[in-house]
């Protein structure tokens, strides 16, 4: 007996403890989270960042010694006088080196080519951030869009339960003749539309419900409530840690490192090298072949058709533009931000608004059914009554979840 009680209160456990983490798993952080763990585009972006580092770690190996070897092995055959000529050949030769070669006094090249890659790394980073905002804000959207369905189908649900009990009332009263029966009928209607009403909600959920999966990037079949989030106004995030911002200011940066890698184009290049090993094209005299060599080597551009001026012009182009984009992007920004602020302010007025109505309505339904319940009310005024109240309740939902959008928009667009 103590073993049942045992297994059964471990079982219950269990399945209050699965409840409760499906519970959890239906929660907008948990979609999420789910949404930026599975974006391929996100992992794209994570991934083009790593190779980014890989190229800079390759540009830095360029900068150091450089060593090769060298090996050639020919023979020129001169047959009753024909073939190479031997002051050119030698007849045969035997090469094998090894070869080293630096370029130096150039760290402002260096410096320029690791900061050309720290810049792309940054230019992805913030790629990659914007882009985990922007998703972030589709889910919510789409978890708002399902929230909207369910909401409805749930005071939709309320009105049918409640038009249930007033049915019974109406129907024994038909029964004692004190309503007539097509006030019974009339009610019917109702909560047969009420029915119907509610099946297209319950299919709309499923779709929502369905569509927020699929942007997630998650295979769920099961079905659960979602629990309508409080989503609130945070605090905007100053220019210089804008992240919108940020990608002008990098391709800026971007563009001025570009002229002085262009400018560095036009400095002398100066390097060194060295070679060891053995030269020989007499096989009998290889032993005294074996050598070393060292030397420098320098290289000053004189006169390229006036590249360097034209770099320069397309590069402010470019700047231009890039000023042009930012310039407008501020300007819609702010323009976007005053008007979402305005709706969001009037969406306040208008949900004050209809918490009096509803309060209104709901105290006049209860009104309403005392005078049905005694049979001194028409039918149709009682069911008046109820459409006005589910008509208020939906308005009421409606700003309730355009609030919630609203301030998805402004949060995405403070970062």
């Amino acid at each position: 007996m103590a073993d049942s009680l045992h297994i059964s209160l471990s079982g219950l456990f269990c399945m209050i403890f699965s409840l409760a983490v499906h519970s959890q798993d239906c929660t907008l952080a948990s979609y999420l989270e789910n949404g930026v763990s599975n974006s391929p585009v996100l992992k794209d972006l994570s991934i083009q960042i790593q190779s980014n580092q890989y190229d800079s770690l390759i540009a830095r190996a360029t900068y150091l010694p450089q060593v090769n070897f060298n090996g050639l092995l020919m023979y020129a055959p001169v047959i009753n006088g024909w073939g190479y000529s031997e002051a050119i050949t030698n007849g045969q030769n035997l090469v094998g080196t090894v070869n080293v070669n630096q370029h130096f006094l150039n760290r402002k090249t260096r410096e320029a080519e690791y900061n050309k890659y720290a810049l792309e790394s940054g230019n992805l980073d913030n790629t990659l951030k914007i882009s985990r905002s922007e998703l972030k804000k589709a889910i919510t959207a789409q978890y708002l869009a399902a929230c909207t369905a369910l909401e409805e189908r749930k005071f939709q649900q309320e009105m049918l339960k409640t038009l249930d009990g007033e049915a019974r009332i109406v129907k024994s009263g038909t029964e004692k003749g004190i309503y007539r029966k097509t006030d019974y009928l009339s009610l019917q209607i109702e909560i047969l539309s009420l029915e119907q009403n509610i099946r297209d909600l319950d299919l709309q959920y499923r779709k929502e419900y369905w569509n927020l999966g699929l942007i997630c990037g998650m295979d769920d079949t099961t079905f659960c409530d979602l629990q309508l989030p409080e989503i609130r106004d945070t605090v905007a995030q100053p220019a210089a840690t804008s992240i919108f911002l940020r990608g002008f200011l990098l391709d800026s940066l971007i563009l001025r490192n570009e002229q002085l890698l262009i400018d560095q184009r036009y400095k002398p290049a100066i390097g060194w090298f060295a070679d060891g090993g053995v030269v020989n094209n007499k096989p009998r005299y290889l032993y005294q072949n074996f050598g070393v060599s060292a030397g420098l080597s320098v290289t000053l551009p004189v006169f390229d058709g006036n590249q360097r001026k034209i770099n320069y012009n397309k590069i402010r182009m470019r700047e231009e533009t890039r000023k042009n984009y930012q310039e407008n992007f501020l300007f819609r920004q702010q323009a976007q931000l005053n008007q979402l602020k305005a709706e969001l302010e009037q969406m306040r007025i208008s949900t004050e608004q209809n918490e009096k109505q509803v309060a209104l309505v709901r105290e006049l339904v209860a009104a309403d059914s005392i005078l049905l319940n005694n049979g001194s009310l028409p039918i149709n005024e009682y069911i008046l009554a109820i459409k006005n109240l589910v008509e208020a309740r939906h308005a009421g939902l409606v700003y309730k979840i355009r609030t919630q959008y609203i301030l998805n928009e402004i949060n995405f667009r403070k970062q």
